[in-house]
């Protein structure tokens, strides 16, 4: 069973792993954009308010409508960071409390490294060494993995990441919120090059990323062409933005492919559901031919399938590690350095 409490979704999952068995059985998952979309971004104290009044109930709907009994669990899984600390308490206490009660073992799982993870669930052929990306809302980061437990970062963004402007964007357009749907609805391919954006360069050569420069770039049309909320030429300027940061996104992926060379490619996160960039990807490495693989869509936004599935692949990596709940604690930030539990 995986519980996910990172931001602002609470989700809890039931799978069932091994014995040729592997899939996912029931997940609930509580949504609070509605809560959060007059903000225009989600507010802390709200979040973790409602991770609070729906912890519980998510559990026993998953166990009821399976037919489980807690005590017929064999393994929990939860969220440990990275992520809003007052969130991800929420389900790590509620995980912790159960492994106590119940005594049934415990993992901590990185929620970025299990959003890569997501795309092993329909698809277990996918082999290492790997490049894996990340990008969402709080994320852009790109990996090579040498195996489930061996992350090694090669570039992350330095300012926003790529889904924080399409929602920072959407915000000042009056578009709504989350942004990164919205767009993805309002994307015309034939005004994809109505406005033009510069691609990022880092001065010092790095292969980071920045999103910022999008943004601002953004935010200077709107004035400079006097665009208010409900002109049609929005369409245009999103339609061009979205186009330009697909591009950029493809283009570090084929310039880390020359440098990294691997076995397969995994493109992971929120923004990994945007039909544009999956549709452009798929292009791309079909004609390199190089194994590319996506999460279902349904697994790309946060989710406890992917925190249990990971779990799972800890303990069976690690039979022999401490998994008492005493030592798990939350983190806002995630340090690679070390892959595996106690």
């Amino acid at each position: 069973m995986g519980f996910e409490s990172s931001c602002d979704e609470t989700a809890v999952a039931l799978v069932e792993r091994g014995d040729g068995r592997d899939r996912v059985v029931c997940e609930r998952v509580k949504s609070q954009v509605d809560l959060h979309a007059r903000f225009g971004g989600v507010v802390p104290e709200i979040a973790s308010r409602t991770h609070y009044e729906s912890i519980d109930l998510l559990t026993s709907t998953v166990l009821q409508e399976t037919g489980t009994r807690i005590e017929d669990v064999n393994l929990l899984s939860v969220t440990t960071g990275p992520g809003l600390i007052g969130s991800l308490l929420i389900a790590l206490s509620f995980a912790k409390g159960l492994a106590f009660r119940t005594g049934i073992p415990l993992v901590g799982v990185d929620h970025v490294a299990a959003h890569i993870e997501a795309a092993f669930i329909g698809h277990p052929e996918i082999e290492f060494p790997l490049l894996a990306m990340v990008v969402s809302g709080g994320h852009t980061t790109l990996f090579r993995l040498e195996s489930r437990f061996e992350l090694q970062p090669l570039a992350s963004t330095r300012d926003d990441a790529a889904g924080e402007v399409m929602d920072k964007v959407a915000r000042h357009l009056g578009l709504g919120y989350p942004g990164g749907p919205i767009m993805d609805q309002l994307f015309d391919p034939a005004r994809e090059r109505e406005f033009g954006f510069s691609v990022p360069r880092m001065s010092d050569g790095s292969a980071d990323f920045s999103f910022s420069g999008y943004k601002a770039a953004a935010l200077r049309l709107v004035r400079t062409h006097g665009i208010q909320p409900g002109d049609s030429r929005i369409t245009g300027l999103v339609s061009s933005l979205l186009a330009s940061m697909v591009d950029y996104l493809v283009q570090s992926l084929l310039d880390a492919v020359e440098r990294h060379p691997v076995s397969g490619i995994v493109v992971a996160g929120g923004v990994s559901r945007n039909s544009l960039l999956r549709r452009r990807l798929a292009e791309t490495f079909q004609k390199k031919e190089i194994p590319f693989f996506l999460p279902r869509p349904e697994f790309c936004t946060d989710n406890a399938s992917m925190i249990a599935w990971l779990g799972y692949e800890t303990f069976k990596a690690f039979p022999e590690a401490d998994y008492s709940p005493g030592y798990l604690n939350a983190y806002s930030r995630s340090s690679f350095s070390r892959r595996g539990p106690r």
